[in-house]
């Protein structure tokens, strides 16, 4: 019934407007709280400019397909590249083909000013994908950055990037986190990213910006995609992300990319351009299809994320609950139980056998997964291995829709040896860690990461404990 009224006060666009208008004065006094908190953080937390020589230092080509772009914010772009502490750039802006006479002005009286810009001006509308393709091929950088035409850097942006690629000679692909940035220019809504996590990439595109390619391997994939107009960038990670290892991708944990919020940015939400959801689906379906594997993508949005995949569950699996006890092996288990699926708990489980959801335990690349759990501050503990503390404090002061976006996002798809009071493995991982572990939340999950195995907190699973 709740889903119902949601999906008609949804598609109602007057209706949907006034409750947007109507909740507005809260969503504005959140964004300030937010921004207010950012700010004491920001304070505290100090990025260091580097003292040691970069042995490479590669060009780096900035390439930002420009359509009717607001002046003011064009400049403001193009001033935070001329600004970079790493100078060894250029920045091609690409016309795609604007109607806004004016615009083409500026960005031509811009060009004059520096050699390092390079502008392009299409004759006919090619849309973000293709005017980016069209940098791409101009462009003589051995890295590409994508830089959207109304978005701003971090003065240590570029610096920041070919210091991960200095100390990462096999890095392909790099990232950053990210701010919003609003009408006014006021930073708020931080964006802490984790390193990279296929799954979390499947629920929604959390690389987004800063992005920097290796521009050899983006001429070989012949770069964005134009049948995904609205979702060309994440695409585009997707197919990169597929064929690239773990060591090729780098996450940088620091905000160097400011992104700009008005009415008609994906900033603002996916209502400000319905026709992206239409195109991340089928980005989604096409990256299954391209890693054959037995998932159906949902549209979801119960846990801040965009996209669910819902694995394939087998049919007749047998399920056995058992108490964490540091007196029992895994060897012990193994050697007494049959079971598909151990459950392994604090307290004995109610309705073990009801779970329909059990796609995500029978993964290959998964060794355990936690169901919900009430205890919110044992997640945030387990956080704090995988995110700076100061973030994580920083996080669990925002409003109630952001600390689910950062926490329970970042939880789900992120969590390694970790104390939680449920664990869902597979009988036969188990069996493949070493007989004398302990059953002990922290020492399995240990074990298993050992093994290269993650483990997944997936909160569409409610463990039910005993009365």
């Amino acid at each position: 019934m709740l889903q119902r009224l949601k999906n008609i006060i949804k598609y109602n666009r007057t209706l949907y407007s006034f409750l947007l208008l109507l909740i507005s004065p809260y969503r504005n006094y959140l964004d300030s709280r937010q921004r207010k908190l950012y700010e004491l953080w920001q304070r505290d937390y100090k990025v260091v400019r580097t003292n040691k020589r970069l042995y490479r230092q590669p060009l780096v080509s900035i390439i930002v397909p420009a359509y009717n772009t607001p002046t003011k914010y064009l400049r403001e772009m193009v001033q935070s590249v001329e600004s970079q502490s790493y100078d060894n750039w250029e920045l091609i802006i690409v016309d795609d083909a604007s109607p806004d006479a004016g615009l083409k002005q500026e960005i031509s009286a811009i060009a004059k000013t520096n050699a390092k810009i390079k502008p392009f001006f299409l004759k006919a509308n090619h849309h973000i994908a293709g005017a980016t393709n069209y940098g791409i091929h101009k462009a003589s950088g051995e890295y590409v950055a994508l830089l959207d035409h109304d978005d701003v850097l971090h003065p240590d942006a570029l610096l920041r990037i070919v210091e991960k690629i200095n100390n990462l000679p096999d890095v392909k692909f790099i990232y950053t986190d990210e701010v919003k940035l609003d009408e006014r220019g006021r930073q708020y809504q931080p964006f802490f990213k984790p390193d990279w996590n296929a799954d979390f990439l499947r629920s929604v595109n959390y690389i987004t910006h800063f992005a920097v390619i290796q521009r050899k391997l983006l001429l070989e994939l012949e770069g964005e995609d134009g049948n995904y107009n609205g979702a060309q960038d994440w695409e585009l990670f997707l197919h990169i992300t597929r064929i690239l290892q773990p060591q090729q991708i780098a996450h940088v944990s620091q905000i160097l990319y400011y992104w700009r919020v008005h009415k008609n940015s994906t900033a603002q939400g996916l209502d400000a351009k319905p026709y992206v959801i239409d195109a991340q689906k089928r980005a989604l379906n096409d990256d299954i299809k391209c890693r054959q594997v037995q998932t159906q993508v949902v549209r979801d949005s119960t846990y801040g994320a965009q996209w669910r995949l819902k694995y394939s569950t087998p049919q007749n699996l047998t399920i056995k609950n058992i108490l964490f006890s540091e007196s029992t092996t895994v060897g012990d288990v193994i050697r007494d139980e049959t079971a598909d699926i151990i459950v392994f708990s604090e307290t004995m489980i109610k309705d073990i056998d009801n779970y329909s959801d059990m796609g995500d335990v029978m993964r290959l690349d998964i060794g355990a997964v936690v169901p919900s759990v009430a205890d919110e501050n044992r997640v945030i503990e387990n956080l704090t291995s995988i995110l700076d503390k100061k973030i994580v404090e920083c996080i669990q002061t925002l409003s109630r829709r952001s600390f689910t976006k950062h926490i329970y996002l970042t939880a789900r798809y992120n969590l390694g040896a970790i104390d939680l009071p449920v664990l869902f493995i597979e009988r036969n991982k188990l069996a493949s860690i070493d007989e004398s572990t302990r059953i002990t939340s922290r020492l399995l999950t240990k074990a298993l990461c050992d093994k290269g195995l993650k483990t997944l907190y997936n909160p569409y699973m409610t463990a039910k404990e005993e009365q």
